[in-house]
């Protein structure tokens, strides 16, 4: 699921891309986020964490980043934490999907946090619902968003905020951004999150998703008892899907 990222109409991940070029061309994305030399920061965004625009040197492959910096993991009340960015963005990896732009850890301004690649060329699903936009593929578009649908389910995210929901235009594909929220310890799927469908691949990496991966690439980001209920979500997904299949028959359910 490629998506254009930059101003200067570059994707992301091409669709004759191999897994192996893609993996390559995101490390190099996520190189660049940790390294580029930063240019200017913008520290006048609005919103729930009023996150800065970095903006980096010329000569750099990105132009622009996204940096969030607050960090209230559970147990304190009303946890917000740039932590459940990276965590969900890792998780997307070890499932082999590319749901989520690019991020990385870093300190810019004295402050350690998040950079994500700045969706420059996208639109909210919101905008494109107020602009009555419609995709080209209503079949293709809709799969995106059930995909994303299921991908909420297992990080315990809010799947209908559509100010997170990116599009680009150019091709139709979809990603989410902000899980800053995410990963709460509930043994159990989103409530009134029904989820239907399932693209093939993501049904393949939840069932191939380990607990020892699990805990090696997210123990720096999320609890124990963040993860236990994670491995518990993925299990409830599988058993869901299973049940669909049966109902429905795989075509039906597996896209």
């Amino acid at each position: 699921m490629g998506l254009l990222f930059f101003a200067f109409g570059s994707s992301l991940f091409a669709r004759s891309q191999t897994p192996v070029e893609q993996a390559d061309e995101r490390a190099a994305l996520e190189a660049s986020l940790r390294e580029c030399p930063v240019a200017s920061f913008d520290k006048s965004q609005s919103g729930r964490t009023s996150p800065w625009i970095i903006t980096f040197a010329k000569d750099c492959a990105i132009q622009r980043a996204l940096f969030r910096y607050v960090d209230r993991q559970r147990p304190q009340q009303m946890p917000d934490s740039y932590k459940y960015d990276i965590a969900a963005y890792e998780l997307t990896k070890l499932l082999g999907m590319e749901l989520i732009p690019p991020v990385v850890e870093r300190e810019i301004g004295g402050r350690q946090g998040t950079l994500q690649v700045f969706l420059e060329n996208c639109i909210r699903e919101r905008d494109r619902k107020r602009k009555k936009l419609e995709p080209p593929d209503a079949k293709a578009f809709g799969n995106a968003l059930e995909e994303l649908k299921v991908f909420a389910n297992l990080a315990y995210d809010d799947c209908y905020n559509i100010d997170d929901i990116y599009i680009d235009l150019a091709d139709w594909r979809v990603c989410r951004v902000d899980f800053s929220q995410a990963f709460a310890p509930m043994p159990e799927l989103l409530p009134g999150c029904e989820i239907a469908a399932c693209s093939k691949k993501l049904y393949k990496g939840l069932i191939g998703l380990a607990e020892k991966e699990v805990r090696e690439t997210l123990g720096r980001y999320l609890s124990n008892e963040e993860m236990r209920a994670l491995l518990i979500r993925r299990d409830l997904l599988i058993r869901k899907f299973k049940i669909l299949i049966a109902e429905k028959g795989e075509e039906n359910v597996l896209f």
